[in-house]
């Protein structure tokens, strides 16, 4: 399993530290009579919702931090909150006895199947990497009065949860089971990955096996398209890895419209830029054989190309995590997309242009809902515009404010998208006439000639 610098020094550390590494052979008959067992429980279940996760691909070593207070303060506080299954020491308070049920039924299934190969399973292998998991928590409060009994033990339990839930994924036995929610900004501990991969002791890493499903997911969501991609080298955690496939393919090329002296500003409203850039907005569509994301926004001759952003319930806790994990980082992709979807699609007009276009999908009851959830995407985000290399879109934001600084252009738009029809017919008539009147004066003219 590849990885970057900070988690090779992690694997140094592991290597140290374990004495032994235990081998898990999960076989079919044995995943399904585990299957039976959690679906013949007796306990309620809560009705699952979609597992989601987040990534990025210029971050090497990425600590567990908290939401900054400011963020938190001006967006609804569940977007960083667990859904259904709370990973890691955060939200501990969160969870549920269904669901640390569940964990406990994990943990004891993958300990059984390890005593098979190992003596003593799983005994003592969490205790052992329980200080350097703490070490990854940038926050003083990161596992709160636990103690390090209780903090090996929550580790292992989540560890062996998501372990199972991927294994289930990529075996096909019907619906996996309930999805798993990360701390704040739902990041998994930063080792997450490494332990998993100790815990398995396999030859195929970790890392690869939880790529597919993530994969799959997102090309669900229309985050991504379905071109099959290759496994991220540098991962630090889930949500990372998730980051990873947000990667724009299309950069929008440097012009001379970019000037030093004009500074980058707010995008305009979809109808704005119709009515004076003269810019027809277009859906996007995915290549199955192309390898492209939702962040592939491109001007090309007076046509904006945009993905489709599909609306659901997770869309916008997708993208508030992915942009509070980029604050990490120097390129923030997801961050400058987000800055300009929100200032595109701000008032239900705006909505309801991009919807007809085929480039918002929402089920909601009206596009007024649509447009208050974009105008308040980004509340309490602070990006440096300006600087190319975290806003990828500065380009296109300068080459459209020349196009609406353009007389000719602002004409085109206003007779194309202004809906002023009754002022168009009478030109159109006034055109006539003149026509008709140059006609003739031609006629009368080269008649007295004769």
């Amino acid at each position: 399993m590849a990885r970057d610098g900070g988690l090779s020094h992690v694997d140094n550390e592991f290597d140290k530290n374990c004495s032994k590494f235990v081998t898990i052979e999960v076989d079919s008959s044995a995943l399904s009579t585990w299957n039976r067992k959690m679906q013949h429980s007796k306990m309620l279940s809560p009705t699952p919702t979609q597992w989601d996760c987040q990534k990025e691909a210029d971050m090497g070593s990425v600590p567990i931090t908290k939401v900054r207070e400011q963020l938190r303060r001006v967006i609804d506080d569940d977007s960083y909150t667990p859904h259904c299954v709370p990973i890691g020491p955060y939200h501990q308070s969160r969870s549920s006895q269904w669901i640390e049920k569940r964990k406990q039924c994990s943990a004891g299934f993958l300990q059984s199947l390890s005593e098979e190969h190992t003596v003593g399973g799983l005994t003592g292998v969490m205790e052992k990497l329980e200080p350097l998991a703490r070490e990854c928590y940038t926050s003083g409060d990161g596992f709160g009065n636990m103690t390090p009994e209780q903090s090996a033990s929550m580790m292992l339990h989540d560890a062996c949860y998501l372990l199972l839930f991927f294994v289930d994924y990529v075996s096909g036995n019907g619906a996996p089971p309930a999805p798993a929610d990360d701390d704040d900004e739902r990041l998994v501990n930063r080792n997450t990955l490494a332990i998993h991969e100790r815990v398995t002791g396999g030859n195929t890493s970790v890392l690869d096996y939880m790529a597919m499903p993530i994969q799959e997911l997102l090309q669900m969501q229309l985050f991504i398209s379905r071109k099959p991609r290759q496994t991220p080298p540098m991962c630090s955690h889930l949500l990372h890895l998730v980051h990873a496939y947000f990667r724009p393919m299309l950069l929008p090329a440097v012009s001379t419209a970019m000037s030093s002296d004009t500074g980058t500003g707010r995008w305009r409203r979809a109808v704005e830029y119709r009515r004076y850039a003269n810019v027809q907005l277009m859906r996007r569509v995915y290549q199955d054989d192309v390898e492209s994301s939702v962040l592939d926004v491109q001007l090309e001759r007076g046509r904006l190309w945009i993905p489709r952003l599909r609306i659901t319930s997770n869309t916008w806790t997708i993208l508030r995590n992915l942009m509070a994990l980029e604050e990490q980082a120097h390129r923030r992709p997801v961050t400058a997309y987000c800055l300009f979807m929100s200032q595109l699609a701000c008032t239900s007009e705006d909505v309801q242009v991009l919807r007809r276009a085929g480039i918002v999908d929402h089920f909601l009851d009206n596009d007024e809902q649509v447009s208050k959830d974009f105008a308040g995407l980004c509340n309490g985000v602070v990006m440096e515009v300006d600087d190319l290399e975290r806003n990828y879109l500065k380009p296109m934001w300068h080459q459209l404010e020349k196009r609406c600084d353009s007389r000719a252009q602002r004409f085109m738009g206003w007779f194309r998208h202004g809906h002023n029809w009754e002022i168009a017919a009478a030109f159109l008539v006034a055109l006539i006439v003149i026509a008709c009147q140059v006609t003739q004066t031609f006629y009368a003219i080269t008649g007295r000639g004769r």
